[in-house]
């Protein structure tokens, strides 16, 4: 009976603990302004959207290098128009892929660091710009109560069971009183 209140003892102490760990992280990720307490956004990802400032493409100076901006933010700056048809090439891997009808790219995984953007506009030079890639480390709490045991208890099969054979129903069956006959004495009948 003592052992059973000591672990149930313990069985609530291990819910407490997990009760507060919980609310921890509700509460650093309120803190942090993020959801999940997540200074990083998108881990290992290198996305965001390239806008063009209006009218560029038809300027005479032949370069686009002051009029290319590459940004986190979906809206729309004044003055700019999303870079359509572009084709966005990260330097460092050689992945890449053409700008959509809001200019946005996203490439993934990707090692935390700084990648370089060539971004390709035809009849113009390359535009490069620099991007930076984030990593998060989370910490991962693994809680198992003290009183739980992951091996299962051991166990020997039971011996298999002797097969029982079949009854006999060939041969003479000596009823030893009367036959089907009405007859009494030693008389037998024979199974049909």
């Amino acid at each position: 009976m003592k052992a059973q209140r000591k672990a149930l003892s313990k069985w609530r102490l291990s819910v407490w603990m997990l009760i507060l760990l919980g609310a921890w992280g509700v509460i650093s990720g309120l803190l942090n302004g993020c959801s999940g307490g997540s200074s990083c956004p998108n881990p290992n990802t290198l996305s965001g959207f390239v806008y063009i400032r209006q009218g560029a493409l038809a300027q005479a100076d032949g370069t686009l290098e002051h009029d290319v901006l590459v940004t986190d933010s979906p809206n729309l700056p004044t003055g700019y128009e999303p870079l359509k048809g572009a084709k966005v090439t990260v330097e460092e891997t050689g992945a890449s892929l053409v700008l959509g009808e809001k200019g946005a790219f996203v490439f993934y995984p990707l090692a935390a660091g700084t990648y370089t953007l060539v971004i390709q506009v035809e009849g113009f030079p390359p535009v490069r710009r620099t991007k930076s890639v984030c990593a998060e480390t989370t910490s991962t709490y693994y809680f198992s109560p003290p009183f739980y045991d992951p091996t299962p208890p051991l166990t020997t099969p039971s011996p298999p069971k002797p097969a029982t054979p079949p009854p006999d129903t060939s041969g003479i069956w000596n009823e030893g009183g009367l036959s089907s006959w009405g007859e009494g004495g030693e008389a037998s009948a024979r199974k049909r």
